[in-house]
């Protein structure tokens, strides 16, 4: 069994924490109070840039050394991740096709995760592509 890493366990709660405060935070006062606000929902926004941090390290990690090793992680990865953020932006992909806007444009924004916030999906499946790259580089940067 792998050892496990009481850092990233720490932090990967303390995000969940932020995450969950996200949405329950209500900054609606007034005033001077109100810049104090607007601070502490920006310090709480870094939680989900924390947990894709989180994610490219423990993914670049992964050694990728031949074709079918790349092929495979694309092939487990990428669905992954694409599949439930089509099937979540489904409700935004029909509300907008119910108040007539392009079936097309809408099509496509379905296709690269440009409903809500699942800008960070297209992100991440571009890093899954490129980290094959990424880590060959890498390794000639080490070697020469």
């Amino acid at each position: 069994m792998k050892q496990r890493n009481r850092y990233f366990d720490v932090l990967r709660g303390v995000a969940i924490l932020m995450v969950i405060a996200i949405h329950t935070y209500k900054s609606s006062i007034e005033g001077w109070i109100n810049l104090a606000n607007l601070g502490v929902r920006q310090i709480l926004n870094c939680a989900v840039p924390l947990f894709f941090a989180m994610s490219g390290f423990f993914v670049y990690r992964k050694v990728l050394d031949s074709k079918q090793a790349v092929l495979k992680f694309w092939e487990h990865q990428i669905p992954k991740i694409y599949i439930p953020t089509l099937i979540w932006s489904l409700p935004l992909f029909m509300l907008a096709l119910i108040k007539g806007k392009n079936p097309i444009t809408n099509t496509l924004n379905l296709l690269i995760c440009g409903f809500s916030v699942y800008y960070f999906i297209a992100v991440t499946i571009q890093y899954y592509l490129l980290l094959p790259a990424l880590q060959r580089l890498k390794a000639a940067k080490r070697g020469g």
